[in-house]
């Protein structure tokens, strides 16, 4: 039997989601650090709340609002003010890669998408990232700034 995190019910060994709550029980994929030395310091700034979010060009970066009970899906730049929630960010809404220095954007499926420079992406698809380019997840606007 294995044990949910979210919730705490028993369930059986096989299962890939819980009975009880729906959690998963697979926590979403990281990539194995790659050496990007050479990539820039970057930063994703909230347009709305100033708020700063500084990029790690080893570790894939989920982008959300995340669980509100911060158990379960925990985003590494995690939106936790109103207007995240207000404004349509998904629990996991987009995934922010670091690939041969330079860093890409992926929308995650999300329910009210992701746009880079007005442009709504695909989902799952990598688009580049430049200085002072615009992320809209949702309404939410972010901007990415390389230091």
């Amino acid at each position: 039997m294995k044990k949910c995190i979210r919730c705490g019910e028993e369930n059986l060994d096989d299962a890939k989601f819980c009975d009880i709550c729906g959690a998963p029980f697979e926590a979403a994929p990281v990539k194995k650090p790659t050496i990007n030395v050479k990539a820039n310091k970057g930063v994703l700034v909230a347009i709305e709340s100033g708020k700063v979010f500084e990029l790690q060009p080893d570790v894939e970066m989920l982008v959300g609002r995340g669980e509100p009970d911060g158990k379960g899906i925990t985003p590494q730049i995690r939106l936790e003010d109103e207007a995240a929630i207000t404004d349509g960010v998904s629990r996991v809404h987009a995934k922010i890669i670091c690939i041969e220095n330079e860093y890409y954007i992926l929308d995650l499926n999300s329910t009210n998408s992701t746009y880079l420079n007005k442009r709504k992406l695909a989902p799952q698809d990598q688009n580049k990232l430049s200085d002072g380019d615009e992320i809209q997840l949702g309404r939410y606007l972010m901007r990415i700034r390389f230091l």
